[in-house]
């Protein structure tokens, strides 16, 4: 995981998607694709910010695709490399947070709302090795309301942030007791159906990395509801780098191991959201707890077993 409020959000994903490659100790040779995720534009209109990415961290090796789900395109990322990877490929997942180009709190102070964030992660996903493995998957949506998301009409016309500002209020203004009910009963859909697959009871998730918000709802009462652990310092930290989208689950992740809350057999539920209008949750097992490596700005979790 690279944080750095200073450089483009394609930069920081070479240089996470780099160290995760190293943290695996794979040639670039060994991995067939590389799947990439944005909170936001991330390169100007028609350029294939994807295969930048690819060229810096795998070079002609394998094929690159990018993601377009926004906070939740980081889990759902490791969703299509899971399948990709039960049929033999090496997949790396990069993901990138770009809400602003200078201080982000400063920024987010300026114009409201949550702090904004610039990050950038990575994960390795194969068939063999790694310290952890995914046990189930689940997803839901509320397409209907996407609708009250939309900035501008002419979709050629770049959105500004006054635009996004406006989108965010009338979003807020189009909210019933009914569309906050099925908001919430998604994410419960999302967890249970991940938890299923996993065959898991809930008292059996040793961790759960959510979104977050300044009050952790909706999610708080998600953990409530479904009867799931809630950790105030892991929501804390989230706050504490600000605003982070895709990179949420990856900064949980590193947090719980340099903790040392990580143990052989913890069981870790990833809960992400797309602005309320689809929902994605991952259960994983903790294999084996990873080393933790600290390189500058760069944070890496890898297997004990490649060490």
């Amino acid at each position: 995981m690279r944080e750095c409020p200073e450089q483009p959000p394609a930069e920081l994903a070479i240089q996470a998607g780099r160290a995760a490659l190293a943290a695996a100790e794979l040639p670039a040779s060994d991995v067939a694709w590389l799947i990439h995720c944005g909170a936001g534009l991330q390169g100007s209109p028609g350029w294939p910010v994807h295969h930048h990415i690819q060229q810096g961290v795998l070079g002609r090796d394998g094929n690159a695709l990018e993601i377009r789900q926004y906070c939740a395109g980081g889990l759902t990322s490791w969703v299509v490399a899971d399948g990709l990877a039960r049929a033999g490929n090496t997949v790396i997942c990069t993901g990138a947070d770009n809400w602003s180009w200078e201080d982000r709190f400063a920024t987010s102070r300026s114009v409201g709302g949550v702090a904004f964030s610039d990050a950038a992660h990575a994960a390795v996903l194969s068939r063999g090795g790694g310290f952890a493995k995914i046990l189930g998957i689940g997803q839901a949506s509320c397409p209907e309301q996407s609708q009250y998301w939309r900035t501008r009409e002419a979709f050629w016309e770049h959105a500004t942030m006054a635009d996004f500002r406006a989108s965010v209020a009338r979003v807020a203004g189009s909210r019933t007791r009914d569309s906050v009910r099925d908001i919430f009963q998604m994410f419960v859909r999302a967890v249970t159906m991940a938890l299923k697959e996993a065959n898991l009871s809930p008292q059996y998730v040793t961790h759960f990395v959510p979104h977050s918000s300044r009050n952790g709802e909706p999610f708080l009462s998600v953990a409530k509801a479904v009867g799931l652990p809630w950790a105030d310092s892991l929501h804390q930290n989230n706050l504490d780098h600000g605003y982070l989208g895709v990179s949420t689950q990856s900064v949980g992740l590193v947090q719980l191991a340099k903790d040392g809350s990580l143990s052989t057999d913890s069981i870790v539920l990833f809960l992400a959201s797309e602005y309320g209008l689809s929902a994605t949750a991952i259960a994983v097992r903790i294999v084996r707890p990873p080393v933790v490596s600290i390189d500058g700005l760069l944070e890496c979790l890898s297997d004990p077993d490649t060490r």
